[in-house]
């Protein structure tokens, strides 16, 4: 997988984080970061730094 170092998600069918392409934008990317260790790294990392920008958490 080719490492992607930027977190524009530009193409919903691909991880932001590594480049793969996803089986869909949602339960795809799900699946997608339960199985790959790193890209779930990356979205939590993401997600710590939103955190912060929505009121609350999301749901969903």
């Amino acid at each position: 997988m080719a490492t992607n170092t930027t977190t524009d998600w530009s193409d919903p069918v691909a991880c932001p984080f590594c480049g793969a392409e996803l089986t869909s934008p949602g339960a795809g990317f799900v699946d997608h970061i339960d199985d790959n260790a790193d890209c779930e790294d990356g979205f939590e990392h993401w997600r710590a730094n939103i955190a912060g920008d929505l009121a609350g958490e999301w749901t969903g």
